[in-house]
């Protein structure tokens, strides 16, 4: 987290009437406090005189004079909802939008497909194999499953998993692999995104697999029971 090194926030040096002024004076107060990172986004919240300021998947909220600096969940008391998280998940399902089925392992519904569910996995992860025993239930629901690599639970898995990437058919070297199957027949030497994946994950702030993130962002840790994940993603379309 940006705030675990101490840090003074610049004085004010006037007060802002503009959205455009204070957009500057958060830039250049935070040029300064956090100095090797880009800003993603700044923008207003509901909240006068303050501002969303998101650094990747981390979000700050800075006065418009660029001199006070809070770090935690913006709630709105009147509606329960939690700013926060839905900025969040505005984020996550950007980035799972753009990153193309041919650099993951798909698998698709039969018919309409009607929801996404994208899937951080790990070969040696027994969980994820009860994860990947549900896969019936998504497809006969017109969810299509996306999965990504997070090979973090087995000294074999990175390999098991460019393995799978690197075979002629991924879902049956995925299959095998949820049964156990180290692959030894496949060569895994052919360029794969594990590296991407993996950095896109810690991002995230997985610690572990699986990890499921909805097509409209919602983050879950662990195994979770597919009619409730299958609720959420279709009651949010």
């Amino acid at each position: 987290m940006f705030l675990k090194r101490v840090f003074p926030l610049a004085t004010a040096l006037a007060v802002f009437s503009t959205p455009l002024m204070a957009t500057e004076a958060i830039e250049e107060t935070m040029a300064g406090v956090i100095p090797d990172a880009e800003i993603d986004s700044i923008r207003e919240t509901p909240m006068e005189g303050v501002y969303e300021v998101r650094y990747g998947t981390e979000i700050l909220y800075v006065s418009e004079d660029g001199r006070y600096l809070m770090q935690g969940n913006m709630v709105d008391l009147e509606t329960r909802e939690n700013l926060t998280q839905s900025a969040l998940s505005d984020v996550r399902a950007d980035m799972f939008a753009a990153i193309d089925d041919s650099e993951l392992v798909i698998y698709a519904p039969d018919g309409e497909t009607r929801g996404v569910l994208n899937i951080f996995t790990d070969p040696n992860c027994p969980y994820c194999r009860e994860v990947h025993q549900d896969l019936p239930e998504y497809l006969a629901a017109g969810i299509k499953v996306r999965y990504l690599m997070f090979p973090v639970l087995g000294r074999d898995s990175p390999e098991i998993m460019d393995r799978i990437w690197c075979a002629d058919d991924r879902q049956e070297a995925m299959d095998r692999a949820k049964e156990g199957d180290k692959l030894d027949d496949i060569d895994g030497s052919c360029s794969t995104p594990q590296d991407q994946h993996m950095a896109m994950g810690q991002q995230l702030g997985l610690r572990g697999t699986p990890a499921l993130i909805t097509e409209g962002g919602q983050q879950m840790s662990g195994y979770q029971e597919p009619e409730a994940v299958i609720e959420r993603i279709l009651g949010s379309n």
